[in-house]
């Protein structure tokens, strides 16, 4: 029987445990943080999106960036302080927004995230996880009928690798969403996407680490790893904070702190960390709750049903490693509210609402870093950015029949490491 470590507790981290685990492998996963999915999975914007596998760094980014240091409101917002820290990553990140670059980022994440969504849902049925706020599709919504032209261009360039998308006007929007009827006259148009899904990632994780652990899986949390142990080019094992695990092989998905562990190894990940803001609203017993997640493009936001309420996301800034709660960009995400349900946004008590915030692991190029790396037994599972809930477990299967010597489903390619 192989033995691995696993280190991260999150969507990445525990999704690849559990493949790993269901191949015979011996695993131990560790994580710094006392619970499962502490970070970036814990209340993320709980929506499985094929249909936005968009990278951030588009055509035109470097004038949104510039831009947004001058706006506190910008939906993607680069702080001043954080430039020094994003010098390296930054230039990386700005070179993959050329068009072709970001085609083919955005193509990558399609093929990852449709296949992903197909692993989930076999994740899914193995536990026996019925998430109640488990649902499908989207309704994507356009204010401007130009920049719905736009959308439909990449909209059609991904339908040949499977999105499915049915283009709806105002009416038909409000007959499959009625909560839209208040903003009938200001939809040009919206487009429905029927595969997308939406779920609570922190749930799905408690369950998953729950069946890990029935299956022989060993989880260590509340246990950071301070380096990973290396010796000739080849993983000796991981040193914690009370001792060490000796192991030939591991996983390195830790979000955020990917980077700084990687380096001590002696491997580059770039990758740099974005705050993302969630604010989650419960809803009053016999109010008329919406049932299918809404996007508003003008907003760069949008509205997630959730078990028992509403889920609201939509902002993202580079501020390096700084995870303070910024009340603006939650007085910010309110306001979606108002503007996408001003019929039901009265109905809302907002003194109960549940703001959050958590930094999401962006790499350089917008895809994911799947595979192994220069050094022997040292694989990554990282860099997911905002599509982590939707990659995770299409990522996990990847790594785990790479890890394995196994055929994979999809073509690695362009998810290595050192590309």
């Amino acid at each position: 029987m192989s033995g691995a470590v696993v280190i991260g507790a999150g969507l990445a981290g525990l999704t690849t445990a559990h493949e790993l685990r269901r191949r015979g492998w011996d695993v131990t996963v560790v994580d710094g943080q006392p619970e499962v999915a502490a970070g970036a999975s814990h209340a993320n914007g709980s929506l499985l999106t094929t249909s936005m596998a968009e990278p951030w760094n588009a055509p035109g980014v470097h004038r949104h960036l510039a831009e947004s240091l001058f706006r506190a409101d910008s939906p993607l917002k680069l702080w001043p302080s954080a430039i020094p820290s994003l010098l390296g990553w930054g230039m990386r990140f700005l070179r993959h927004s050329t068009l072709a670059r970001s085609r083919a980022a955005t193509e990558a994440n399609f093929i990852l995230g449709h296949y992903s969504l197909r692993c989930l849902d076999e994740v899914r049925a193995q536990l026996d996880h019925r998430d109640d706020a488990a649902g499908h599709g989207l309704i994507r919504i356009f204010r401007d009928p130009e920049g719905m032209r736009t959308a439909m261009q990449g909209i059609d360039r991904l339908r040949p690798l499977g999105l499915r998308a049915e283009t709806l006007d105002a009416a038909g929007a409000v007959r499959l969403e009625p909560a839209l009827e208040g903003i009938r006259d200001r939809i040009a148009g919206a487009v429905l996407f029927p595969d997308d899904q939406r779920g609570d990632a922190h749930r799905f994780c408690v369950a998953l680490a729950t069946a890990f652990a029935r299956a022989g899986g060993r989880l260590r949390l509340d246990t950071p790893v301070e380096r990973i142990e290396v010796e000739r080019g080849q993983v000796r094992g991981v040193r914690l904070r009370d001792g060490r695990i000796e192991a030939a092989t591991v996983v390195l998905s830790a979000g955020v702190r990917s980077p700084a562990l990687a380096r001590a190894a002696g491997v580059v990940l770039p990758i740099a960390p974005a705050k993302g803001y969630t604010v989650t609203l419960p809803l009053p017993a016999g109010l008329p709750a919406p049932t299918i997640a809404v996007a508003d493009d003008a907003l760069h936001a949008g509205v997630v049903p959730v078990s028992g309420g509403l889920r609201l996301a939509g902002t993202a800034e580079f501020a390096g490693h700084d995870s303070r709660m910024d009340p603006a960009r939650i007085a910010q995400l309110l306001q979606v509210l108002d503007a996408i349900y001003p019929q039901l946004a009265p109905r809302i008590d907002r003194s109960r609402a549940a703001p959050w915030t958590g930094l999401r692991p962006v790499s350089a190029d917008g895809v994911p870093l799947v595979g192994g790396t220069r050094v022997g037994g040292l694989y990554v599972n990282a860099g997911h950015g905002p599509l982590g809930w939707t990659l995770a477990a299409g990522s996990a299967r990847l790594l785990a029949d790479l890890m394995c010597g196994a055929p994979t489903a999809i073509d690695a390619t362009p998810y290595r490491v050192h590309r």
